[in-house]
C-alpha cells in the first residue's frame, strides 16, 4: 500500500517522536518491557467477531496502558488480515484547518522501536480528494496518534499506519475521510480519552453515559466535555453504521487506579467495533420479554411504555433493525418493523411490538385480554444486499426459504420476510405478490425497480 518515498516531494521525511519520555519510556528495551506489561494486564474481553476498528485512550502508559492493552489485546487475537492501520485522533495543541481532518506529509514515524511506514499513497488520495489537509503543525507536537504507535509495533509489526489528527470538523466529514480508507484489510483506531478532571464519582457517571452512547451509536450525545476525541469517535459511529459493526465494551478505569487520586481525574475506555454475531440465547428471551411487556405497559396504562430500562444486554445496545410479528391462534395479528438501523436494536424491537399490537393498519388494535392468546415473534435483520432488479436476473438470484426481500419503485416500497416463503414457495410467486403489495401489480416490470435481500434471525415467544 505504500509507494516509493523518494517520488513525491517531502515523503523523505520522518516525523521524530515528540513525547518519548513523557508519556512513555524513551529507551526501547523499556519501552518494549512497558508495552507488553500492558498488553498483560489488560482485560480479556472477546468481542463478537474480527475487531474492524477499536477505541483506545492516549494517556501516559502509567495511567491508562492497560486499558489501550485491552483494545490490542483483542486485536492481536485475529491480526492476519490487517494490512494497514488507520489511527485517528483529536489534535491538543494546534488547530487544524480547512476540512478538520490533518495529514502527515512525512513517509515515516519514528519511535524508540525504530520507524513506522506511513501509507504515503493513502495520505495523497486522501488530500486529493479534499478529505483532509496536510498539517504537519498539527501533528508535530501531538500525542494523541504518537502514543498508539509503540502498540501497533508489538502487535501488528511491519504495517503501515494513516496518522491523522481531527479539529472542528462535523462527524460526516470525519466519517467520508474513513470510509475511504477502510477497506478490508484496514484497522481503523481512534484515540480518546473520556472526561477529563471530574472527581472520581462523577467522571464514572458521566463516561457510563458516554459508553451507553457509543455501544448504540448516538454519535451526536458525546461532546468535548465526554471525551477530547469525540469528533474521532462520531466519525467514526456514523461510517460503523452501514457496515453493521456492534460496539462491545472491553476496559473502562480513570486515572485515580493508578494515582490514588479521586478529586480530579481522568476517565478511561477502550471499544472493540466488530460484525455483529447472533444473540445468545439468554438476549433473545429478554428481547422477546421486553417486546411483550411493552405492549403489557400500553394495554395498562394506555401510554407508550418510555424505555427507560437499566438492565439492557450490552450487545442489545447497537443499532439494529428488526420485525415484530404477532399472531393470534394461528392468524396474522399485526406485522411492524425496520428496514434500516437507526436506534438501539432494543428500543427498535419495543417500539416494533407496540406498532405491530395498536399501529398496523391492516388489523384491529390489541384489547385487554389478547395478549395472553398471542405469539410475539421478532425477526432481527441483516444488512440489505443490493440484487439485480431485472426480471431474469432477479429471480434467479433469489434463495427460496432464505432471502427476505425489498423492492422499490419511485416512491413505493414493500418488503417480505423469509417466512412469507411458506405461502408463496417459488421466486415468481413470492415476487409478483410483493409487486402487488407495493402497488406495483400492473402487468409492466416496472423499469427503474431496485431490490434487495436480508436474512432474519428469529425467535417465538
Amino acid at each position: 500500500m505504500t509507494s516509493d518515498a523518494a517520488a513525491r516531494p517531502g515523503a523523505g521525511a520522518t516525523r521524530p517522536p515528540a513525547v518519548a519520555g513523557l508519556f512513555y519510556p524513551a529507551d526501547a528495551d523499556d519501552l518494549r518491557a512497558a508495552v507488553d506489561r500492558a498488553l498483560a494486564a489488560a482485560p480479556v474481553v472477546e468481542p463478537d467477531g474480527r475487531p474492524r476498528a477499536v477505541i483506545a485512550p492516549h494517556a501516559g502508559y502509567r495511567y491508562s496502558g492497560a486499558t489501550a492493552g485491552a483494545a490490542y489485546r483483542a486485536v492481536a487475537a485475529d491480526a492476519e488480515w490487517v494490512e494497514r492501520v488507520a489511527v485517528v485522533g483529536p489534535a491538543h495543541r494546534v488547530p487544524v484547518g480547512g476540512v478538520g481532518v490533518g495529514a502527515t506529509t512525512a513517509a515515516r514515524w519514528e519511535t524508540p522501536l525504530g520507524p513506522v511506514d506511513v501509507d504515503v499513497d493513502a495520505v495523497g488520495d486522501l488530500v486529493a480528494c479534499g478529505l483532509a489537509v496536510p498539517a504537519d503543525e498539527a501533528h508535530a507536537p501531538e500525542h494523541s496518534v504518537e502514543v498508539h504507535l509503540p502498540f501497533l509495533q508489538r502487535v501488528l509489526p511491519g504495517r503501515p499506519v494513516v496518522p491523522l489528527v481531527v479539529g472542528r470538523a462535523p462527524h460526516v466529514r470525519v466519517a467520508a475521510a474513513l470510509e475511504r480508507l477502510w477497506d478490508d484489510r484496514t484497522l481503523v483506531v481512534v484515540s480518546s480519552d473520556l472526561s477529563h478532571y471530574l472527581d472520581e464519582a462523577t467522571a464514572r457517571a458521566r463516561d457510563e453515559r458516554t459508553r451507553r452512547a457509543i455501544l448504540e451509536g448516538r454519535h451526536g450525545d458525546i461532546g468535548p466535555y465526554d471525551a477530547c476525541g469525540c469528533v474521532a469517535i462520531g466519525g467514526l459511529l456514523v461510517a460503523a453504521r452501514p457496515r453493521r459493526l456492534v460496539a462491545r465494551t472491553l476496559a473502562m478505569t480513570t486515572s485515580a487506579a493508578a494515582s490514588g487520586d479521586t478529586s480530579r481525574v481522568v476517565g478511561y475506555g477502550s471499544f472493540a467495533l466488530a460484525p455483529a454475531g447472533r444473540p445468545e440465547p439468554r438476549e433473545a428471551h429478554w428481547l422477546l420479554a421486553r417486546a411483550r411487556s411493552a405492549i403489557a405497559h400500553e394495554l395498562a396504562t394506555g401510554e407508550p411504555d418510555p424505555l427507560d430500562d437499566d438492565d439492557v444486554p450490552e450487545r442489545l445496545r447497537s443499532p439494529g433493525c428488526s420485525f415484530v410479528t404477532l399472531e393470534r391462534e394461528g392468524e396474522l395479528a399485526g406485522c411492524i418493523g425496520t428496514l434500516q438501523p437507526s436506534r438501539p436494536l432494543w428500543r427498535d424491537v419495543a417500539r416494533n411490538a407496540r406498532g405491530a399490537a395498536f399501529a398496523d393498519p391492516r388489523f384491529p388494535q390489541l384489547a385487554a385480554g389478547d395478549l395472553d392468546r398471542t405469539a410475539v415473534k421478532v425477526a432481527l435483520l441483516s444488512a440489505l444486499e443490493p440484487l439485480p432488479a431485472t426480471r431474469v436476473d432477479l429471480l434467479a438470484a433469489l434463495r427460496p426459504g432464505t432471502d427476505g426481500l425489498v423492492l422499490a419503485s419511485g416512491e413505493r416500497r414493500a418488503a417480505f420476510l423469509p417466512s412469507v416463503w411458506r405461502t408463496l414457495v417459488t421466486p415468481e410467486r413470492f415476487v409478483s405478490a410483493l409487486l402487488a403489495k407495493a402497488g406495483l401489480d400492473g402487468g409492466v416490470w416496472p423499469s427503474d425497480l431496485r431490490a434487495w435481500r436480508y436474512t432474519t434471525t428469529d425467535f417465538v415467544g
